[in-house]
């Protein structure tokens, strides 16, 4: 599994800022490319901004990827739990749309959903109630940790019967400038615990250093029975995930 999901992927634009400022409050079209580049620069360096080196951090991690497919990946989900709500991880080489709601609107999309990849996965979030966004991606094992590369294909939907929140405006512009910091950035993560009893994430540069920024994430990942994505997938603000 993966944090880079858990964090390029979600980490990616659940770590981020959730609201931009307000001088940046504009549509992308208001924006000349310099704008645009120096905005996707600061996230990538506030994202990835490497702490201290760990010695052995690719060693005596769980392999939760393998337990799933131990269980059945065609009947088994990651559920991920953190305050902001519940994501889904699915360890599938079949395309994002495939698994969406056929109510689901699609706003934005990036990358190419025909690109071939090694051992790929899709993972769900809700970035409000009413946005919800889907990435796919390749992991590769090294040592005990996975690492994630780069985003491959990610899409944008909104739940059009969901009333849209005073800060979602911002959203398909977030979603395009947190996949163009992510671009060429590679997460490795490390997880601790075991199936029973769920497990949690660290993330680090492929070089060891440790991602503070990333690690910030209180998360809890367990494997669940596959059902609809809009029965796992929720949004709760900053309040419990249920």
């Amino acid at each position: 599994m993966r944090k880079a999901l858990n964090l390029v992927l979600s980490a990616l634009l659940l770590t981020a800022p959730p609201a931009l400022a307000a001088q940046e409050r504009r549509s992308e079209w208001d924006m000349s490319v310099a704008e645009l580049e120096a905005m996707v620069e600061r996230l990538r360096g506030e994202m990835y901004r490497p702490g201290e080196q760990v010695p052995g951090w690719d060693r005596g991690g769980a392999n939760p990827d393998a337990d799933l497919r131990a269980a059945g990946a065609d009947s088994h989900y990651f559920r991920l739990q953190r305050p902001s709500g519940v994501g889904v991880v699915i360890l599938s080489g079949r395309p994002i749309a495939s698994f969406a709601p056929a109510g689901w609107r699609v706003v934005d999309t990036y990358g190419s959903a025909a690109a071939s990849i090694d051992n790929p996965f899709v993972q769900f979030e809700a970035l409000s109630p009413r946005y919800v966004v889907a990435l796919r991606a390749s992991s590769a094992r090294r040592g005990d940790a996975d690492c994630v590369d780069s985003v491959t294909n990610a899409t944008l939907y909104e739940r059009p019967d969901v009333a849209a929140g005073e800060a979602d405006a911002q959203i398909p512009l977030m979603f395009r400038l947190l996949l163009l910091a992510a671009e060429n950035q590679s997460v490795c993560t490390r997880y601790q615990g075991n199936r029973q009893e769920g497990y949690r994430a660290l993330a680090f540069l492929p070089d060891g250093r440790s991602l503070p920024r990333l690690n910030e994430s209180d998360e809890r990942i367990t494997i669940v029975p596959a059902a609809p994505i809009e029965q796992l997938v929720t949004y709760s603000g900053r309040g419990e995930a249920t």
